[in-house]
């Protein structure tokens, strides 16, 4: 069975600050990736989890990117050095790989050090395709889409597309995840349980609307909600403020992320 919901009916999971909190009690989060081809990705992902309200967001990428990084968006702690990053990985906080990466030796090689980290992580772009095995240790979140999808259950892109409610549910089960396959009425499953968003836009298919939705599922799950409520919420919320732009296309990313830190705020 498939449960509709669209933002009215989780946006009472969205984190509350106390008043004497600080930046360790609003969740840490490690962002990783970012082909020199491709830094934006990286900073939209970073900006929305900074804006929505995590304390404290590392980003690990390629030597290419610190310097733009840095000059785009201060407020991001920025690194490629891989004993930072051991460090921090030591640290065993939730993890986002993924945005603007392509399948190479760089991807590979950070894959391998975070796939048997027993804390849940979300995968998304050519981080995707890196999953060989189920991860016993914990739940791990997925973003793919139909292609991605197609590619995990070694089918034509065809067949994804012809029964989404199937392949969502066959992904989350063998590798044990909770998997948004997004598109037009994204699907949120577990194996168990799948829902189905109502909230949404056509203005929401450019490049860099999947990174702001990576990025706020991320923020979510480091300020303490677990893999399924960050992710409905994620889902709902960027959807939610899609519709509130009321645009046909010519969406951009950095204004979908003013918007939904208004909302939160609101």
């Amino acid at each position: 069975m498939i449960i509709d919901f669209e933002f009215e009916d989780v946006k009472k999971f969205l984190p509350k600050r106390a008043i004497n909190s600080n930046k360790y009690d609003s969740g840490q989060l490690l962002i990783i990736g970012g082909d020199e081809k491709y830094p934006g990705a990286i900073i939209l992902a970073a900006q929305m989890a900074i804006k929505s309200g995590v304390g404290l967001t590392y980003l690990y990428t390629k030597s290419q990117n610190v310097i733009k990084v840095l000059k785009e968006f201060p407020e991001i702690i920025v690194f490629d050095n891989h004993d930072r990053l051991a460090e921090i990985l030591s640290d065993n906080i939730p993890i986002l790989a993924g945005p603007g990466t392509l399948n190479n030796k760089w991807t590979r090689e950070t894959y391998d050090l975070i796939k048997d980290k027993p804390i849940t992580t979300i995968l998304d772009a050519a981080y995707i395709q890196e999953i060989k095995s189920i991860n016993l240790f914990t739940t791990q979140i997925l973003l793919p889409h139909e292609g991605e999808a197609a590619k995990l259950l070694n089918v034509p892109s065809s067949h994804v597309k012809e029964d989404r409610l199937r392949s969502v549910i066959e992904i989350s089960i063998k590798y044990n995840a909770v998997t948004v396959l997004k598109g037009p009425g994204t699907l949120i499953s577990n194996g168990n349980e799948t829902f189905c968003c109502m909230n949404g836009s056509t203005a929401l298919s450019t490049a860099g609307t999947g990174d702001v939705l990576a990025g706020l599922i991320a923020s979510f799950l480091a300020q303490g909600l677990n893999p399924m409520k960050s992710c409905k919420l994620g889902v709902a919320l960027h959807g939610h403020c899609a519709e509130k732009l009321n645009l046909k296309s010519g969406l951009m990313p950095s204004e979908l992320i003013n918007l939904i830190r208004g909302y939160i705020n609101q």
